[in-house]
């Protein structure tokens, strides 16, 4: 078993590292690395040799901390020239389900299996008609890709030697620290910038895994659309929601979410600076899609204390400031999101019907009878609202998951400013999962 694992993590938008220890039943984080990607779309100025060479530079930054540098790493890849399908097939004699997994992942491959790397995992036996099926998963890379990918590190200084795919170390990643329930459903979903991994795991040995070519970049686009701003800038904005909210954005608000108010689940929004300011210095707002509170017309205002059913309410009786001063709270809330579900409503609407329909896929072949619960990973995945803005879609509890929190940090935490690693978490599920790989390989 290796003393220290290491899994790297090649985005299209930024590296991402990670070694770990074995520790006890779980895992110590020993260093944890991340270094952006300079790319064309966000860096126009940059000349072509340097985007070229921006991903060597990345990871040359990565080497740079002695627990990467040299050693032994698990790397992935993903996208359209990685092919994963499930197959089935009458139980067979162990030495005979190699040759029948390959003449099976001939059929359904969509390349020639001998530009391919392929590989396999066999799920639990399942009975059908009183007969034993074997399940599993077949995946094939085309071998340009790990080549690329491997020399590639090997470039950079690193020593690759197990080769995975993001969607699978995502979900090793979950059942190492999370687990599985055996009669549960996870439905991992990766945001990258360019691609979406998602992992469905049907209790803790079965896995179902797709790419979609739709990611963060999208959400880029749609703020520079609405704000009226550069690709540049609002992928600026896009990182900085967090602290500052896009409706306090000047500029291309009222316009832009005006074209959006259709696209929104329950109706329309206000938009950034709509009212705000406005006559009187009132501001409008709309709750959220099933938010159950109220928004009463003075007319319509329950009394408050000491008035009678039908009395009109103004704010000099007693209790009016009191009641008035809650509302806004929970209006102000509300107007906050409302800016955020627009542009998640815009930029992710086909990524999630891509999902749903993966979902459907699942649940009507009766592969799976539900989805239980979603869990978000990814760097998109902490843009403000956006585990609302898919529970309301996909009608699934949704969070957002750090896999961090299920590790031991304490050894590395003072090296890293508070709170640095649960901002930073998010991010690393796939370095993650590939090196859990590597101690339990």
């Amino acid at each position: 078993m290796a003393t220290l694992a290491v899994g790297i993590d090649v985005g299209s938008s930024s590296v991402k590292a990670v070694a770990l220890k074995r520790s006890g039943a779980g895992y110590s984080l020993k260093s944890v690395g991340h270094a952006d990607i300079r790319r064309t779309e966000y860096f126009p100025d940059e000349s072509p040799q340097a985007i070229a060479e921006a991903p060597l530079r990345a990871l040359e930054k990565i080497t740079q901390d002695s627990n990467f540098g040299r050693k032994p790493c698990s790397f992935a890849v993903s996208g359209p020239r990685v092919a994963p399908r499930l197959f089935k097939f009458p139980s067979l004699p162990k030495t005979e389900v190699e040759a029948a997994i390959r003449f099976e992942a001939e059929q359904i491959i969509p390349f020639d299996l001998a530009q391919a790397a392929l590989d396999y995992v066999l799920f639990d036996e399942v009975m059908e008609e009183g007969k034993p099926q074997m399940e599993g998963l077949v995946v094939a890379v085309h071998k340009e890709e790990v080549d690329k990918r491997f020399v590639l590190l090997k470039s950079a200084g690193f020593d690759p030697v197990v080769l995975d795919i993001d969607a699978l170390a995502i979900a090793n990643a979950f059942v190492e620290t999370e687990g599985v329930g055996e009669k549960e459903t996870v439905a991992l979903i990766n945001i990258g910038a360019k691609f979406t991994n998602l992992s469905i795991c049907h209790g803790p040995r079965r896995v179902f895994v797709r790419d979609i070519a739709s990611g963060g970049d999208q959400l880029s686009r749609a703020i520079s659309e609405i704000y009226g701003m550069d690709l540049p800038m609002a992928e600026k904005r896009k990182r900085e929601a967090a602290y500052t909210p896009l409706d306090e954005l000047e500029g291309g608000g009222e316009q832009g979410f005006e074209s959006q108010a259709e696209t929104m689940p329950g109706g329309g929004m206000g938009g950034a600076g709509e009212t705000a300011g406005g006559e009187g210095g009132e501001e409008e707002y709309v709750l959220l899609d099933g938010d159950e509170t109220a928004m009463m017309r003075k007319d319509e205002a329950k009394p408050g204390k000491g008035a009678k059913a039908g009395d009109t309410m103004t704010g000099d009786e007693e209790g009016g400031f009191d009641q008035s001063a809650q509302t806004q709270n929970q209006m102000g809330a509300a107007q906050r999101i409302s800016a955020n579900r627009a542009v998640l409503a815009d930029a992710l609407g086909d990524l999630v019907s891509e999902i749903q329909d993966t979902f459907k896929y699942y649940i009507n072949r009766r592969i799976v009878p539900k989805v239980d619960k979603v869990k978000l990973c990814g760097g998109t995945a902490k843009f403000p609202d956006i585990d609302d803005f898919f529970a309301g879609q996909l009608g699934v509890p949704t969070q957002l998951w750090n896999p961090f929190a299920r590790i031991d940090v304490a050894g590395v935490a003072k090296r890293f400013p508070p709170n640095f690693l649960d901002e930073l978490g998010p991010l690393m599920a796939v370095a993650c999962g590939l090196a859990m790989r590597e101690i339990s390989g």
